[in-house]
C-alpha cells in the first residue's frame, strides 16, 4: 500500500476512490474520473503530499484533454495547417479516436487522410 502525506502531514494509505469523488465533484462523468484516477493510482509514490496528487492530477487531466481535442478536430473533419490545404480542397480525416487506458506517454489519436 502506497503512503502518502494529506494537507496536515498525516500520513495515509493512498485511496483512488479519493480522487474519483473530488472529480466527480467538480462535474467530470464518473468513467472520466474512474480513467484519471486509475492512471494516477499507477503512478503514485510514497511520500507524495496532497499538493503532489492534485498537480499530477491536473497533468492527468490536461492529457486526457489533449486527447479529446484531437478526436474533436477528426472527427469534425478539420484540417491541419500546412501546404497541402491550399485553395478551396477540403481534407477529410478517418479517426482512430478509440482511447484505451495507457500510460499518459502513449495515449494519441490518430488522423489518416482518406479518399472522397
Amino acid at each position: 500500500m502506497v503512503k502518502v502525506y494529506n494537507r496536515d502531514g498525516k500520513e495515509e494509505s493512498f485511496e483512488r476512490k479519493k480522487v474519483e469523488d473530488d472529480l466527480k465533484a467538480v462535474g467530470l462523468p464518473q468513467r472520466m474520473a474512474e480513467e484519471v484516477a486509475e492512471r494516477l493510482e499507477v503512478r503514485v509514490q510514497d511520500g507524495w503530499t496532497a499538493d503532489k496528487i492534485r498537480d499530477e492530477t491536473d497533468i492527468e487531466l490536461r492529457h486526457l484533454q489533449e486527447a479529446i481535442d484531437k478526436a474533436h478536430a477528426c472527427y469534425k473533419g478539420a484540417t491541419p495547417m500546412g501546404t497541402h490545404n491550399v485553395g478551396e480542397q477540403r481534407t477529410l480525416y478517418e479517426c482512430d479516436s478509440s482511447i484505451d487506458i495507457q500510460p499518459r506517454s502513449e495515449t494519441r489519436v490518430e488522423c489518416r487522410n482518406i479518399e472522397t
